[in-house]
């Protein structure tokens, strides 16, 4: 009996919180607020650990209510490209990076695209260098593109020191700005997935509990689904959790196939990366094959050759997009970005022609 009464009052409190959201209209703002409602809970346990009832029921209802406003974000964001805050905050931005002297013409189109998922500036012979490369993952925001923006947001950071009451305001900033990324770069399943993997990592390093990639994806998944029961379906959402999975599962095996201690580092780095791709490719290949009938040849080698240049870009290009509103965007920035967007072109050109 007691087990059904904690079930009770648990599942009570998330239910009804989910039940109120959706009668409310969707706004980012609600989203926003239920993302720091959720955290502050958080914080109180990781502070107080309290043990009667009522805090586990508040706790319940904070999360329903970030499950309720959360799944409106990728509709509101599809539905935005008129109007709206975020649509009118990403065609700011986008402006600024136009006005920047880039040397190259493609470096703009590529800033935007990696850092705000605005493709309207790729040319046709681009896109499909990148899809005949199959490197096409690249263009698409997903976790790939989230998780530098959260290593530029730890970087950057990282000088506030790490007692830990600095360590829970790191931890609000760092979820709060990346909720805020998700909805201007427009909350598709990927970069959904990949802001619940950063609230459950954050919330895991203040608990001071062990992170296991494995059950953070498992987590998600069940939150996501929770959240937009819908997405199952959607090809986005399923390469993207095939992807993770495939690091989780298969690639620490391929990692320990080279021997640990070994002399040569570069070739550790370079094996890491192939076992890396090999990992997600396998994983997506069957879902792939069976939705777009195709399989790129030479994956590996685009992988191999263009992922640690296309890091570089995307890292540049979310700090360009950062300052440029700001006047502040340093001249050795741009020079970056143009050599990494030169050389990822070349790249991918030369590989999509072979």
């Amino acid at each position: 009996m007691k087990e059904e009464r904690d079930i009770v009052v648990l599942s009570l409190p998330f239910t009804a919180a989910v039940a109120a959201g959706t009668l409310l209209p969707p706004s980012y703002g609600a989203a926003m607020a239920a993302s720091a409602l959720l955290f502050l809970t958080l914080a109180y346990y990781i502070e107080r650990k309290p043990r009667h009832v009522a805090a586990y029921a508040f706790l319940m209802f904070a999360c329903g209510l970030f499950c309720a406003f959360s799944g409106g974000l990728t509709s509101l964001s599809s539905n935005a490209d008129g109007a709206g805050f975020a649509a009118s905050l990403r065609a700011s931005l986008a402006a600024s990076v136009d006005t920047l002297p880039f040397d190259s013409e493609t470096t703009p189109a590529l800033v935007k695209a990696l850092a705000l998922g605005d493709r309207s500036g790729i040319s046709q012979d681009l896109a499909a260098a990148f899809r005949a490369s199959g490197a096409a993952h690249i263009l698409a925001l997903s976790g790939l593109h989230l998780g530098i923006f959260y290593l530029c947001l730890s970087y950057l950071l990282a000088p506030l020191g790490r007692s830990p009451r600095v360590k829970k305001i790191k931890c609000a900033v760092i979820i709060l700005l990346s909720v805020a990324y998700v909805i201007v770069a427009g909350a598709s399943a990927s970069l959904v997935r990949a802001l619940i993997f950063i609230i459950l990592r954050e919330s895991a390093q203040l608990l001071h509990r062990k992170v296991s990639l494995l059950r953070i994806l498992l987590a998600a998944l069940m939150i996501q689904l929770i959240i937009s029961p819908g997405e199952i379906s959607s090809a986005g959402f399923q390469l993207s959790y095939l992807a993770v999975g495939g690091i989780a599962i298969l690639f620490p095996w391929l990692e320990g196939l080279y021997p640990a201690g070994g002399r040569f580092d570069f070739v550790r780095k370079v094996w890491q990366l192939s076992a890396l791709s090999i990992s997600c490719q396998l994983f997506t290949a069957p879902v792939a094959w069976l939705r777009f009938r195709s399989f790129p040849k030479y994956f590996l080698l685009a992988n191999l050759l263009a992922m640690p240049v296309a890091t570089l870009l995307t890292a540049s290009a979310i700090m360009i997009v950062i300052l440029a509103p700001l006047k502040l965007c340093p001249a050795f920035l741009l020079s970056v970005a143009d050599f990494a967007s030169n050389l990822l072109t070349s790249i991918l050109s030369t590989i999509s022609t072979m």
